[in-house]
C-alpha cells in the first residue's frame, strides 16, 4: 500500500489505531513495567542501570538511536534545562532538551521529587521530630508532618514560608500555584502569596489538615498525569515505529503530523534525523547538501520556507500532504529516487498528475 493511501486511512481513526497498538501484547508488557517501578527510581543511575526502564524512556522520547550515549544522557538529565550552559539547551536535538524536561532530575543526581532534607532554610527541630529514627519516612508523609508542626508554631511572614523549602513545597503544591510565580522574582512570588493566602486561618487545626490532604491529592493527580502522558507518548512513537516496519514514509509523516507544529527554527529541523528528511525531501534539497555546513542548510530551508508557518496545523497538514505525494513519487520510479526527486527538472520521472496533486497544495502566505 502506497505511503498516501496509508497514511490518509490511519488518520480517518487515529485514536483507533494506536488503541490497538497499545495493546499489543510486548508494548502492554513495557508499559507495565514501567508504571510499576519507575515510582521506584531515587536517582539518575537507578534509571540508567534498569535496562527495560532506560530504554522505556529514550524509545518514548525519540533517541533510540542515541541509546548507546549513556555518558551524555546521563549528564543532561542532571543538568536539566534551568541554565542556560545546560548540555540540553546548547543542543541543535530539540529531543534532549525535551528528556530532561520530561524527566527531571536534580543536579546531585536524585530524581525530582525527593526531598532535601538537608537544606538550608529548614528548621532543624522540626527535620527532627519529623523523622522517625530507624524508619525510612515517605517524603509525602514527613513533609505533612513537618508543616503541621512547624506552621502554627512559627510562621508569621509570608517571607518565612519562601525562605523554608519544606513549608514552600507543601504550599505551592496545595494552592496549585503557578509556575510562573515559583519561579519568577520574589517580588512577584510575595505580592501572590499575600494576596491568595491568608497565614493566620491556615494556622486553624481543620485549615492545616484541609491544606495537607490538597497537598496528597495534588500530588497525586500531578503523578498519575505525568505518567499517563509519558505512557501516550510511548504508544504513539510505538506506533509510528511498527508503521515504519512497513512503510517508512508514513512513520515519518505521523511523525511529522506529530511534532511539526513544535518547530521554531531550521536548526531544530537539521537536528532530528526524521524532520529533516521530510523537510529536505519537500522543499527539493539536494541529497549533495546533507553533512555540508550547517548554517548554509538552515539559509537554504529558511530561503525556500517560513518556519513560522509551521504555528498554523493546516500548514503543517499541507506539508505532510505534500510529503507523503512526493515520497511515493520518488519511491515508485525505477531510477534513484534523489536523481528523479532532486534533478535540475524536477518534472523528470514524476507523472504529471503527482506534480499537479503537489502544486495544488499550496502554503500559506
Amino acid at each position: 500500500m502506497d505511503t498516501n493511501l496509508r497514511f490518509s486511512m490511519l488518520n480517518r481513526d487515529l485514536p483507533g489505531a494506536k488503541e490497538r497498538t497499545a495493546k499489543d501484547p510486548e508494548i502492554a508488557r513495557e508499559i507495565k513495567y514501567y508504571e510499576e517501578n519507575f515510582s521506584k527510581v531515587e536517582t539518575v543511575d537507578d534509571l540508567l542501570n534498569d535496562y527495560r526502564l532506560y530504554n522505556f524512556m529514550m524509545k518514548t522520547m525519540g533517541l533510540e538511536d542515541m541509546a548507546y550515549a549513556k555518558g551524555m544522557v546521563r549528564k543532561v538529565l542532571v543538568e536539566g534545562t534551568d541554565d542556560s550552559g545546560a548540555l540540553a539547551n546548547t543542543l541543535k536535538d530539540k529531543r534532549f532538551k525535551e528528556l530532561a524536561e520530561a524527566f527531571p532530575f536534580n543536579k546531585d543526581g536524585t530524581i525530582k521529587g525527593k526531598f532535601d532534607w538537608e537544606s538550608e532554610g529548614l528548621d532543624p527541630r522540626m527535620v527532627l521530630w519529623s523523622n522517625t529514627p530507624g524508619e525510612e519516612v515517605d517524603d509525602v508523609d514527613r513533609l505533612a508532618e513537618y508543616f503541621t508542626l512547624k506552621m502554627p508554631r512559627d510562621v508569621i511572614f509570608t517571607t518565612q514560608i519562601l525562605a523554608d523549602p519544606a513549608l514552600y513545597e507543601v504550599i505551592t503544591v496545595a494552592f496549585d500555584v503557578p509556575e510562573e510565580i515559583i519561579n519568577g522574582p520574589k517580588s512577584e512570588r510575595i505580592d501572590w502569596f499575600d494576596e491568595n493566602i491568608d497565614i493566620e486561618a491556615l494556622k486553624k487545626p481543620s485549615e492545616l489538615k484541609d491544606t495537607i490532604a490538597k497537598y496528597r491529592d495534588n500530588l497525586e493527580i500531578r503523578e498519575a498525569d505525568r505518567t499517563k502522558g509519558i505512557v501516550e507518548q510511548y504508544i504513539q512513537v510505538s506506533f509510528e515505529e511498527g508503521e515504519g516496519e512497513q512503510n517508512e514514509g508514513v512513520r515519518l509523516a505521523l511523525n511529522f503530523q506529530r511534532t511539526g507544529g513544535n518547530i521554531t527554527s531550521a536548526y531544530e529541523i537539521l537536528g532530528s534525523p526524521a524532520l529533516y528528511q521530510v523537510v529536505r525531501t519537500v522543499l527539493g534539497m539536494s541529497e549533495s547538501m546533507v553533512g555540508t555546513d550547517i548554517d548554509n542548510q538552515a539559509a537554504v530551508i529558511n530561503e525556500k520556507f517560513d518556519i513560522k508557518k509551521f504555528q498554523d496545523p493546516e500548514e503543517v497538514d499541507k506539508f505532510v500532504k505534500k510529503f507523503v505525494i512526493l515520497y511515493d513519487a520518488q519511491n515508485g520510479i525505477g531510477t534513484a529516487p534523489s536523481v528523479q526527486l532532486f534533478a535540475s527538472n524536477p518534472g523528470v520521472g514524476i507523472p504529471e498528475n503527482v506534480l499537479t496533486a503537489v502544486n495544488a497544495l499550496k502554503f500559506g502566505g
